[in-house]
């Protein structure tokens, strides 16, 4: 019996000189983001559940490694990923220890470390066989591959050891884990440049994978008033919350063009190629923390103040998510055709509300939630209102 001619097919280098060739998401990266932000909606419960700032920063690492577990596979399919079976078949099993991940992550700093730790691990281990498999038959790309294969086993090695010592130390480990995970691809230097990145598929599995989180955040918000019962009081509060996503919506596809077509190239384009890649953790961050801090507003009942640390926790997240759709921005802007000075001035404005909704949380105890979230929707519509402006041709030539 002869197995189909697609069953194996080896990854072939891409060149800079490759870049015009399309690539789009497939069916199952999309099935992979999904299972993905399962495992964030575990956070996120998590942080509804007990809205402190202890909840809030233990949430920062899980955050991060399941993240970082998303890019990691999103990177290997961009570069080497092929449509064969075997390909599909490693990513189905990734979704499945995906499931797993997601199923610890919600106690994984209590009871089910252990489970969330081999979860990883596994999760890593996977990714490099993939990326041995690629150095096997593309010996040019063995630099990189060889570089990644260590760095992610060491890192995948050091979450396996973590799952048979006992917390405190193990939470330990998981950060040195997560510092040589995250170390790895800025030590490979101008390889990234030899092996390029696909301009429009990379920004479109990260614009995806963002409009997902955007759609899980609304989902939140809608079950909220599910549970709390639909009344004039929560279809405002459900209003403003939509309209908060939109905004963040707006500022990521429209205004920051996060998921336009980019070429990576030497130089400082590498630097703005990286600060694009790292801003799109504190932007998802941001969104999961506000939805949280909205879901709360909706508990209260009208006139009910929210508490000054809940206040703060939703202003700072909505500020952080505000100011990582700006250095979105400055990555993906083609600063060489304007007159950088002039252009920060123009933009002074969108800092200036993004200043605003961060010190909105000293009115948590002065105001009712009700009209913090009020303040917060208003200055979210002015700053769209704000990317509305067209620059003028003495700042930039575009």
């Amino acid at each position: 019996m002869k197995l189909r001619k697609d069953f194996v097919v080896l990854p072939t280098l891409r060149s800079n000189d490759d870049q015009s060739l399309e690539k789009r998401s497939d069916w199952l990266e999309l099935l992979y983001d999904l299972i993905f932000v399962a495992a964030i909606s575990q956070i996120a419960l998590n942080l509804s559940a007990n809205y402190t700032p202890i909840t809030f920063l233990e949430s920062i690492p899980l955050f991060f490694a399941i993240w970082w577990g998303w890019s990691g596979h999103t990177f290997y399919l961009d570069r080497f990923g092929t449509d064969d079976i075997l390909n599909r078949a490693l990513t189905m099993l990734q979704m499945v220890v995906v499931a797993s991940l997601a199923v610890n992550v919600r106690n994984a700093l209590t009871t089910t470390g252990e489970g969330f730790a081999i979860s990883y691990a596994v999760l890593r281990f996977i990714l490099v066989a993939q990326y041995v498999k690629v150095g096997r038959n593309l010996p040019d790309a063995r630099p990189l591959t060889r570089r990644y294969s260590i760095g992610f086993g060491i890192a995948a090695t050091i979450w396996l050891i973590s799952a048979f010592i006992p917390a405190p130390y193990r939470f330990v480990l998981w950060g040195v884990a997560l510092f040589v995970d995250f170390l790895t691809p800025f030590r490979a230097g101008d390889l990234h440049i030899n092996f390029p990145t696909h301009p429009t598929h990379l920004p479109e599995r990260f614009g995806l994978f963002t409009i997902i989180v955007i759609g899980e955040a609304i989902v939140s918000v809608v079950l909220a008033i599910s549970n709390v019962g639909f009344n004039i009081y929560t279809a405002i509060i459900g209003l403003m919350g939509l309209l908060i996503s939109f905004s963040i919506w707006w500022g990521y596809f429209e205004e920051a063009g996060g998921a336009e077509a980019r070429v990576q190239e030497r130089g400082d384009q590498i630097v703005k190629y990286q600060l694009w890649i790292y801003s799109h953790f504190p932007l998802l961050l941001g969104i999961v923390g506000a939805a949280a801090g909205i879901k709360h507003v909706l508990m209260l009942s009208y006139g009910s103040e929210l508490s000054s640390i809940d206040t703060w926790i939703m202003c700072i997240s909505l500020a952080v998510a505000l100011l990582s759709l700006s250095l979105i921005f400055i990555s993906s802007f083609r600063w060489d055709d304007c007159k950088s000075r002039l252009l920060l001035i123009f933009r002074i404005p969108y800092y200036l509300i993004i200043l605003l909704v961060l010190l909105t949380g000293f009115l948590g105890t002065i105001l009712p939630g009700f009209l913090v979230r009020v303040i917060l929707t208003v200055l979210c519509i002015a700053k769209d209102l704000i990317s509305l402006r067209e620059i003028p041709d003495e700042i930039c030539n575009l």
